[in-house]
């Protein structure tokens, strides 16, 4: 190869390198994507956002903008994964529908990295979606619900991203224990992720206490 292909090799690597941290997102007040997710400085999608479209990743988030994410819409099918470290690594929760307030949800300022992906879940998830006593297949990720303690009964499941905003009366008051698989689970004592929240990274045979026949909503991470 001789010095004039690879001045221009070294060019084009150059350039390259320069589009990749020009890609870089930046507050704003861009619109919604018809696809993909967008990320808004303050809860209840409010304030300055940048968006993101599926099949992007942002391995590295400066500070300015991962320690000041507050809430997330997401549109036309897409998912997100969020990462508590850099390079999509460390603790992470998934979404697939919007989240008005990460505080709430336990992840507010303290996002370092993110991929924004299509819907990963081999089915249709609605937001509004009910729960079905049974014996469902469990999900590979995800998580599912027992009537009775030591996963005993009937139950229902969720997989990871997804969420129950409202339980209907004769489930809330029958959860008893939980499996999680590959997952998290954040329950909340009001509807719509509203009210005192705990978070639950692996089964519980027995929920006990003020949890136990009390779950409003559900979201799985």
């Amino acid at each position: 190869m001789n010095n004039r292909n690879i001045v221009f090799i070294t060019a084009l690597f150059s350039l390259c390198l320069a589009g990749a941290a020009s890609a870089q997102p930046r507050w704003g007040r861009q619109g919604m994507p018809q696809a993909g997710a967008c990320f808004f400085a303050d809860k209840d999608f409010k304030g300055d956002r940048f968006c993101v479209r599926p099949g992007e990743q942002l391995p590295s988030l400066s500070k300015d903008m991962g320690d000041k994410i507050s809430s997330v819409r997401i549109a036309g099918g897409a998912e997100v994964t969020v990462f508590r470290d850099k390079d999509m690594r460390g603790r992470s929760g998934r979404f697939m529908g919007d989240v008005r307030d990460l505080k709430q949800e336990g992840w507010n300022d303290q996002i370092s990295s993110i991929e924004v992906a299509p819907h990963r879940f081999n089915g249709p998830w609605s937001a509004d979606r009910r729960p079905v006593w049974g014996r469902e297949q469990t999900p590979n990720e995800g998580a599912c619900f027992y009537e009775n303690t030591e996963f005993r009964g009937q139950y229902f499941c969720a997989p990871r991203g997804a969420t129950y905003t409202e339980l209907p009366k004769g489930f809330n008051d029958k959860i008893s224990s939980i499996r999680v698989f590959g997952g998290e689970v954040r329950l909340f004592q009001d509807r719509k992720f509203h009210g005192k929240s705990t978070e639950i990274r692996s089964d519980t045979p027995n929920l006990r206490g003020k949890w136990s026949d009390n779950v409003s909503s559900i979201r799985v991470f």
